[in-house]
């Protein structure tokens, strides 16, 4: 488990460093917005700052489980079990966000397949780290879990800063 540690400890600080840069663009960024555009960006806010931090989250769930002198297999599924979790409940929580919005403004389209495919990476990684399908590739699984899930915070995040700034980039090109 020792070898992966490094691993997960710089993936906890990426996570947690898109979490911060998505709170710091929140406050600086000025511009009016109609309602239903400050709500888009609200539910991305909300979406890249629960992702960085279970992201967090995750990456640690498993240093400190070896802290309790588990077998490494035991280590790896139940992180994945609680990674699992956190990540259905920003599923659940996004869902239920979004519903009473739903139709207000144009989807984003790319975002949805992109998020998802990644979603689709995560999941699949790992419920065969859960399962036992890992076939002795639990730890690469479970970080590509967490790439996955780090990719899917930063593609958000990219598309809240441009909508964020949407109207000064609007203006610049005047």
């Amino acid at each position: 488990m020792l070898e992966n540690t490094d691993t997960l400890l710089a993936m906890a600080e990426i996570a947690a460093a898109f979490a911060g840069f998505a709170a710091l663009v929140s406050v600086i960024q000025r511009a009016s917005k109609q309602p239903a555009e400050a709500v888009h960006d609200l539910l991305r806010l909300r979406l890249v700052i629960a992702s960085g931090v279970a992201g967090v989250a995750a990456a640690l769930i498993p240093v400190g489980l070896a802290g309790y002198g588990l077998n490494d297999g035991l280590i790896w599924r139940l992180a994945a079990v609680i990674f699992l979790v956190f990540d259905t409940g920003i599923i659940v929580s996004f869902t239920r966000s979004y519903k009473p919005v739903r139709g207000r403004f144009p989807p984003d389209r790319l975002a949805v397949w992109l998020v998802s495919t990644l979603e689709a990476v995560e999941q699949v990684s790992l419920m065969a780290v859960i399962f036992g399908l890992a076939f002795g590739n639990a730890p690469a699984l479970y970080v590509t879990a967490l790439i996955a899930n780090l990719c899917q915070a930063g593609f958000v995040f990219v598309r809240f800063v441009e909508s964020a700034f949407r109207h000064e980039l609007e203006d610049l090109a005047e």
